[in-house]
């Protein structure tokens, strides 16, 4: 009787608390949810946050407020995103490669892992791009090359964070052309395009979508963009596999939330991610900005995740790329 009566009160508690859950989340959310971004306001992704929450909050119900959580390339922002309570208050932009990449480049001071994020849903896939200034005096690839032969060591290109997909590009590119280049990282590529248009740095390595605006006006020249085909968006700008140079890099950015998020909370944002990423306006908006859509979800996005990792951490282990 003993034995039936603790399990009769065990199983009354665990229904209790399923009951409970299901409470919360049938009234999820309450309350504002924040947005974390780790890169500063201006640039693409910043951009890309705001208006997803936006279209999200017509379909959530509750205010998103997106904040911005800069520094080490985005580590920080990833890092506070891992340590937020898992309530469904707190979701987060992601980037590729980068937050794959943190918890084995730096494995001795990384304060998160993959397992602490759990992913939603990817939008933007953004092809790389290498772009001087339209007064520059390099007018193809291989004049840029020929000078930074020249000028070894000297010749300045910004990143968006060592490991990132930019910082990753122009570290393959300088591999491949054989040239030694000053890599100075910027928060953000908003940061890094003013820069350029200030004559600060030499060249921008970047995402399309950041250049593209300038290139169309004619205020920066892109000497290659690092896709398999030529962009749509920027047509007339030669890939590197045209001019001699298979380099293929581009930034995923999605959405994310805290591991341990409970699955009905989970499900009702990946209902709401599914609708923003399908509303036409939406669509509409990030065309504009030249941002390609590329939704991936959940487990899906999460495999995703796990390839890039694996990928890139088997290049670390045999060379790992240089810290600039």
């Amino acid at each position: 009787m003993f034995k039936k009566t603790l399990l009769c009160a065990a199983v009354t508690v665990v229904a209790s608390a399923v009951s409970l859950s299901s409470a919360v989340a049938a009234e999820y959310p309450t309350k504002p949810i924040k947005m974390v971004v780790a890169f500063g306001a201006g640039g693409s992704t910043d951009t890309m946050a705001r208006i997803f929450a936006k279209y999200a909050e017509k379909y959530i119900g509750k205010r998103i407020i997106v904040i911005n959580k800069t520094g080490a390339g985005g580590e920080l922002g990833w890092t506070f995103l891992s340590r937020a309570k898992p309530d469904g208050y707190t979701i987060g932009l992601i980037n590729s490669p980068g937050v794959e990449i943190y918890p084995f480049t730096r494995a001795e001071t990384i304060q998160y892992n993959l397992e602490d994020i759990r992913p939603l849903v990817n939008v933007v896939t953004d092809p790389g791009v290498l772009a001087v200034s339209a007064d520059s005096p390099y007018k193809t690839l291989n004049d840029f090359v020929a000078h930074i032969k020249a000028n070894p060591g000297k010749v300045t290109v910004s990143h968006e964070g060592v490991g990132g997909d930019d910082h990753l590009a122009a570290l393959t590119f300088g591999k491949k052309a054989n040239v030694d280049m000053n890599f100075v990282a910027f928060n953000g590529n908003a940061e890094a395009t003013a820069a350029l248009l200030g004559g600060h740095i030499d060249a921008f390595e970047g995402n399309m979508s950041e250049a593209a605006a300038q290139i169309k006006s004619g205020a920066v020249r892109a000497l290659a963009v690092w896709a398999p085909e030529r962009v749509s968006a920027i047509p007339d700008v030669q890939t590197g596999r045209e001019q001699g140079m298979d380099i293929i890099s581009a930034a995923s950015r999605g959405i994310a939330v805290p591991a341990g998020v409970p699955d009905d909370i989970y499900q009702k944002l990946m209902e709401t991610a599914k609708k923003v990423v399908s509303d036409e306006g939406f669509r509409a908006e990030l065309a504009k900005l030249n941002m390609p859509v590329n939704p991936m979800y959940g487990k899906d996005y999460e495999q995703f995740m796990q390839t890039t990792h694996d990928t890139l951490k088997s290049i670390w282990d045999v060379e790992p790329w240089i810290v600039k």
